[in-house]
């Protein structure tokens, strides 16, 4: 039987995510629900690691796309009408973690030469994000980013927009077949702690420990059946603003 090693919501924070991946079995699959990007000082660290990790495990690691990807790719391709939305949600943090590995002219021109440059400086790192997946099925559980329409038995009426940036899902049950288990919204907004959330059926399963607000990062250790083997936690000081 297959196991599943899961990270969610990242957002930056380096340290942590090694720090929880030291618990990693390489054996399992390493899946990361996205949001690797955004509001941490380390965005672009982040990144490589996981390309890092993909280049050693190859298909052993999988990577969904996150809310903030999302908004990382809109910017790449419209810079000029969506670096207004990209910067307000913490994409700014991200522009000048790469900013250091960049020409210094970079901050000087505008938005359409800005990611031509980045494009360039970062081919790898930007095809890693485009290629990552919606969502992953592994034996009876359900890997999403933010969640999936609960209003439905199945995932087929599930819009991408959905599956990145769906609310609230949890509160309607879950008919699906899977056990759900999604990061995006931070824990602590669905329970009184930053600790791993599970619904009382255990068809849902939240593990966004809110790491850029409370320095919380939580990993899952889940079989493919969909049982609970281990929870950790990576918790330093939560993070300051970034000037």
């Amino acid at each position: 039987m297959k196991n599943i090693f899961v990270v969610s919501d990242i957002h930056g924070h380096y340290d942590q995510f090694v720090h929880v991946l030291s618990f990693w079995d390489k054996k399992d699959t390493l899946v990361i629900l996205g949001d690797l990007i955004d509001r941490g000082p380390q965005s672009l660290q982040v990144i490589q690691k996981v390309l890092a990790l993909k280049d050693e495990f190859g298909d052993q690691v999988i990577v969904c796309l996150g809310n903030h990807e999302d908004m990382l790719i809109d910017y790449l391709n419209f810079p000029d009408i969506k670096q207004d939305r990209f910067f307000k949600n913490g994409g700014l943090d991200t522009i000048r973690n790469f900013q250091a590995q960049l020409p210094n002219d970079f901050m000087t021109v505008n938005p359409v030469k800005q990611v031509e440059m980045i494009k360039e400086k970062f081919a790898r790192e930007i095809s890693m994000i485009t290629t990552s997946k919606l969502f992953v099925i592994i034996g009876n559980v359900l890997f999403t980013h933010a969640g999936f329409d609960s209003n439905f038995e199945t995932i087929d009426n599930t819009s991408a927009e959905d599956f990145l940036w769906i609310r609230k899902h949890y509160l309607t049950q879950n008919r699906t077949p899977y056990v759900n288990v999604f990061g995006h919204t931070p824990v602590h907004f669905i329970h009184d702690s930053s600790d791993v959330w599970i619904s009382e059926d255990s068809k849902y399963i939240g593990i966004d420990g809110g790491c850029y607000m409370t320095g919380q990062l939580n990993a899952l250790h889940i079989s493919e059946a969909g049982e609970i083997l281990n929870i950790y936690k990576a918790v330093m000081d939560p993070p300051k603003e970034i000037k």
